[in-house]
């Protein structure tokens, strides 16, 4: 015999803890990722206000779930194996990841140096996805990361088909000093540069993000003629001199086209 199902004011109730169990759930997973590192139950109880009781019970359940995982290290947590299987059912089936992971791929190999396809998200230049330089002195990205679009040659690419107005909105928002002090954060410069870096089609930068290291990006371009994501590859300076330079920028260029024609 089934329950009698609930109505009114207690199934309103039990609607609004369920609500708020997922969004303290997921509120975990966003505090793992914007870490980037295993984080123990008080972390999560301090960073987040979540009881005691109800902290314990949510890793309890994730970690039944395989959602999180013990780190090896104490009693830490880290996101777990299903999310990394629901990524990859994500990336499977959306065109640009599954496509833009192989040109990545081979974007990497042909050159030996990190590259990353990267996106706009919420304002901010977004990782998602990359594929690790085999070089010596290689630079470590972390896919999922998020920096001002005045940091890096991709994110000045992402927002160059916003019209002056919208453009000068966003960056009025967004803009902040970079770790190096390197990149500028006038508005003005900015909005040149980003129209200079749209006509040439490609975008550099060297010591703006990170010290000694520089980067070439060119953007992807969708069947409308716009910018959705741009792909880049990162190197140490001494790699960015001129000649090696002019044969990133011209590698990075071909396999941006070749993921635009296939995006249609």
């Amino acid at each position: 015999m089934k329950p009698p199902r609930q109505t009114g004011k207690a199934a309103t109730k039990e609607e609004d803890s369920g609500s708020r169990s997922v969004r303290r759930a997921l509120d975990i997973f966003e505090l793992m990722l914007k870490r980037c590192e295993p984080v123990t139950v008080a972390q999560i109880i301090t960073e987040l206000s979540i009881p005691k009781s109800t902290a314990y019970e949510l890793v309890r359940t994730l970690l039944e779930g395989n959602y999180i995982t013990s780190s090896g290290k104490g009693a830490a947590l880290f996101l777990g194996r299903r999310l990394f299987e629901l990524g990859m059912a994500y990336r499977s089936n959306v065109n640009l990841l599954r496509d833009g992971s192989q040109i990545a791929e081979e974007l990497r190999n042909e050159t030996g140096e990190t590259v990353q396809l990267s996106v706009l998200e919420n304002d901010l230049m977004m990782v998602i996805l990359k594929e690790e330089g085999i070089r010596q002195l290689r630079i470590i990205s972390n896919v999922g990361s998020r920096v001002p679009v005045n940091w890096a040659a991709a994110g000045r690419l992402l927002v160059s088909d916003m019209d002056d107005k919208a453009l000068t909105a966003l960056l009025t928002a967004t803009v902040l000093p970079a770790p190096t002090g390197k990149a500028t954060t006038d508005i003005k410069k900015l909005i040149t540069q980003i129209r200079r870096f749209r006509r040439q089609g490609y975008a550099t930068e060297l010591n703006e993000a990170n010290e000694h290291a520089g980067c070439v990006a060119a953007p992807v371009i969708d069947a409308s003629g716009r910018c959705i994501a741009a792909l880049s590859i990162v190197a140490p300076e001494q790699r960015m001199l001129k000649q090696n330079r002019d044969s990133l920028i011209a590698s990075v260029i071909a396999a941006a086209e070749k993921l635009s024609r296939r995006l249609g």
